[in-house]
């Protein structure tokens, strides 16, 4: 049986950044690493908002990562 264990939680802040060459809206991306582990899908978003209030950058996202270790039990 395989199981896992969350070992770290990112918060990724994505921002509009321009036109890219072909047109497309380009992304730009702050990534925040060793969140709590405990951090409700709430407050991450609501520090992601508020992070994104602090700069002049059209918010066009808020993404949350879970790292999980896998294992065999044997």
């Amino acid at each position: 049986m395989t199981t896992k264990s969350m070992i770290d939680k990112k918060l990724n802040i994505r921002f509009e950044n321009g036109t890219t060459a072909s047109g497309k809206t380009a992304i730009k991306t702050i990534n925040i690493s060793n969140v709590k582990l405990a951090a409700a899908d709430e407050d991450m978003l609501e520090a992601g908002n508020a992070y994104a209030s602090l700069t002049s950058l059209t918010l066009d996202g808020v993404r949350m990562t879970d790292v999980y270790d896998l294992t065999n039990e044997e």
